[in-house]
C-alpha cells in the first residue's frame, strides 16, 4: 500500500521505475482508490494495483477492504474468466496477470462489437460468474471496465473490491455503479447476489451490442419502464434509439434474453446457468484467432488514447492548480482593494457575464452547496473541469436561449427548465452540477418528460453549448 504522494509520483514515472523487482512499463489507469501501473520482470507482465491512502483515519477501512478482496480473489484462483491473485501484502496490494486493456477501451473504439463477438464473450463472462456462485462470491460491481482481457484477448473479471461471498441472501451492500444497479439494490430488501450480476451482465451484454447502455441511471424513463415490466414501451424506445445500427430492430432472441435478465423481481430473474443455455447465447460465437488478430490492430490506437487521457489528466489537474492558485491571488486583491477588484472584474468578461445572469435571475452563490458525486464512467454523461459558479451559469445562459427556467434552486447547483418548440412545452427537464472527487463536475440531467429522443437530443445540445463556451476565448480568463 503507497500513500498518495507515492501514488501520484507513479502516474510521473518512466520505464526506469521498479517495483519489487518489475519494471513499471506505462500507465493503465486509476480509480478511487487506487493507481494501476504495467510491470515487467523478464518476459513476465503483471498488473500492479497501488491502494491511495489519503489519511491515517481512512487507512483501517480501505486494508480491510483489501484483504477482503485478495480472499475472495484466492477462493476464485482457478478459474480463466476471473483475474489471479499471484502476491499480495500490507506494503504492495497485489500483482495478477498481464492486460491487454479494459473491454471498455475496445467497446468505445469499435463503437460495438459484432453479434458473434459479443456472444462469445457474454459465454465467457456467465461461465465465470457460474463459478463464482458455486463459491458462494457475487462480485456486485460488474462493468465493462471492471473486465480486462489477457494477451491472447480472453476476458477476465478483475477489482473485486465490493464483492460478498454469502450463503443465501444479502441484507447489506455499499458501493457499485448507478449505470447498473438492479432495482431490489434502491430499497431495503433482501436480495441475491448473483442475480444482481445478472442484471449488471445485461447492461454489459447491450454495450457490447451496440455501444451504449440500455438505459444511464435507475431515474430515467428507461429504468422506470423495467421495473413496470413495460417491455414493449423499452424496446419501441431502443429501436427508435439504434434504429441506424438495427434497421430491422432487435432480434426476438436478443430482446427476450435482456428481458429475463433485467427482470425486476430478482425471483423471476434468470440465472447464470439459464443465460448460458438461452437460444441467443447457443447461437454462432467469433473464433478466438479471428478476434485476437481483429483486437491486436486496435491495440496501438487504443495505447495512445490511454497516453493522450493520462497526458490531457495531467494537464488538467494542473490547470485546476494554477486556477486555485489565481483565484487565492484575486481574493487576496480583493481584501486589500474594494476598488482594484472592481477594475479587476470590469476587465474580465466572464465574471461580467456572471454577475449579468445572476442580477436578471435574482440568485446568489451564498449558502450554494456543491453536492459530491461517485464516479459512474457512462458513456454518454457530461463531465468537465471549470469553475463550478462559471459551469451553472453557462448552463443558465444555455437554457435562456433555448428554453424556459422555470425554478433556480437556492441551496444547490441545480434547476428546473422546459423546453419550448414554437411556444410550446417540449421536454421538462431537472439539471444538477455536481462534483466528483478528482475535482472535475458532472452535469447530471433528469428526464422529467416522456420522449426519450427529445430529452437525448437535448442533453447532446447542453453538451455542445458547455463546450462551445468553454472553448470561447473570453471564457478561458478566469
Amino acid at each position: 500500500m503507497e500513500e498518495e504522494n507515492q501514488v501520484n509520483q507513479m502516474e510521473r514515472e518512466d520505464v526506469r521505475s521498479t517495483c519489487e523487482g518489475y519494471h513499471i512499463i506505462k500507465y493503465l489507469g486509476h480509480g478511487t482508490y487506487s493507481v494501476v501501473k504495467l510491470g515487467q520482470k523478464g518476459h513476465e507482465q503483471v498488473a500492479i494495483k497501488f491502494l491511495k491512502v489519503k489519511n491515517e483515519q481512512e487507512r483501517p477501512e480501505i486494508i480491510q477492504k483489501l484483504k477482503q478482496e485478495a480472499y475472495i480473489l484466492d477462493q476464485l484462483h482457478n478459474h480463466d474468466g476471473i483475474v489471479k491473485l499471484k502476491y499480495f501484502s500490507d506494503n504492495l496490494t497485489y500483482i495478477n496477470q498481464e492486460k491487454k486493456g479494459h473491454m471498455l477501451s475496445y467497446i468505445l473504439e469499435l463503437q460495438k462489437f459484432e453479434e458473434q463477438t459479443s456472444r462469445f464473450y457474454f459465454r465467457q463472462l456467465m461461465k465465470a460468474l457460474i463459478h463464482m456462485k458455486k463459491h458462494n462470491i457475487c462480485h456486485l460491481d460488474l462493468k465493462p471496465d471492471n473486465i480486462v482481457f489477457d494477451s491472447d484477448f480472453n476476458l477476465k473479471i478483475t477489482d473485486f473490491g465490493f464483492s460478498k461471498q454469502a450463503n443465501g441472501l444479502i441484507n447489506d451492500f455499499c458501493g457499485g455503479t448507478e449505470s447498473y444497479k438492479a432495482p431490489e439494490l434502491l430499497g431495503t430488501i433482501a436480495y441475491d447476489g448473483s442475480k444482481v450480476d445478472v442484471f449488471a451482465a445485461a447492461q454489459i451484454l447491450f454495450a457490447m451490442m451496440t455501444g451504449c447502455f440500455a438505459f444511464n441511471n435507475c431515474k430515467e424513463q428507461l429504468y422506470n419502464l423495467i421495473k413496470q415490466n413495460d417491455y414493449a414501451q423499452f424496446w419501441n424506445i431502443q429501436n427508435k434509439l439504434h434504429q441506424t445500427l438495427f434497421p430491422q430492430g432487435f432480434s426476438d432472441e436478443f430482446k427476450d434474453l435482456i428481458n429475463k435478465m433485467i427482470d425486476p423481481d430478482f425471483n423471476r430473474r434468470i440465472t447464470p446457468e439459464q443465460c448460458l443455455q438461452h437460444p441467443w447465447t447457443m447461437g454462432v460465437e467469433a473464433n478466438i484467432y479471428q478476434i485476437q488478430e481483429d483486437f491486436n490492430k486496435l491495440q496501438d490506437r487504443i495505447n495512445q488514447q490511454l497516453e493522450k487521457y493520462k497526458e490531457d489528466y495531467k494537464l488538467k489537474q494542473q490547470m485546476i492548480r494554477d486556477q486555485e492558485r489565481e483565484n487565492q491571488k484575486m481574493r487576496i486583491l480583493q481584501q486589500k482593494s474594494s476598488f482594484k477588484s472592481r477594475n479587476n472584474q470590469q476587465k474580465n468578461p466572464i465574471k461580467e457575464k456572471k454577475r449579468e445572469i445572476m442580477r436578471r435571475h435574482k440568485f446568489t452563490f451564498e449558502n450554494r452547496v456543491l453536492k459530491r458525486s461517485l464516479p459512474t464512467k457512462m458513456i454518454d454523461e457530461i463531465l468537465i473541469y471549470d469553475d463550478p459558479q462559471n459551469l451553472f451559469c453557462s448552463i443558465i445562459d444555455h437554457f435562456d436561449k433555448c428554453g424556459k427556467i422555470i425554478n433556480i434552486h437556492e441551496t444547490k447547483y441545480k434547476l428546473n427548465v422546459n423546453i419550448m418548440e414554437n411556444d410550446q412545452e417540449k421536454q421538462e427537464m431537472l439539471i444538477e452540477l455536481k462534483n466528483l472527487e478528482d475535482d472535475k463536475l458532472r452535469v447530471e440531467v433528469l428526464n422529467l418528460g416522456y420522449d426519450f429522443i427529445k430529452f437525448h437530443q437535448e442533453v447532446q445540445k447542453l453538451k455542445q453549448s458547455i463546450q462551445q463556451q468553454k472553448d470561447e476565448v473570453p471564457i478561458q480568463q478566469q
